[in-house]
């Protein structure tokens, strides 16, 4: 349960870095350049997602028993679960907004 909470909260995480970093590549003139690039430009979240887990060092596959022989395995695996949790975390928020109104 606890990783579940933890994934989440790398997902909202995930969405303030890309946030930030697109204004500031904005704010440079870079954001069209990188969006034009045809694999780059089409995977950016997914990318800022494994730079974020390089950065931060975290393994939350590892808490279900997954092990990866390597170092960038386990960035790459978990920057990819962080980046397919996004739809998650908004169906959550959106479960506890309705649930408020009520």
């Amino acid at each position: 349960m606890y990783t579940l909470g933890a994934l989440l909260l790398a997902a909202i995480l995930l969405g303030a870095v890309v946030s930030v970093i697109d204004s500031v590549l904005r704010l440079v003139g870079l954001h069209g350049v990188i969006a034009k690039l045809p694999i780059i430009g089409a995977h950016w979240g997914l990318i800022i997602s494994i730079l974020m887990v390089w950065l931060t060092d975290v393994n939350l596959a590892g808490n279900w028993g997954l092990s990866f022989s390597d170092d960038w395995m386990v960035w790459v695996a978990n920057g990819a679960i962080i980046y397919g949790m996004i739809p998650v975390k908004d169906a959550a928020i959106s479960m506890i907004n309705k649930g408020f109104r009520m």
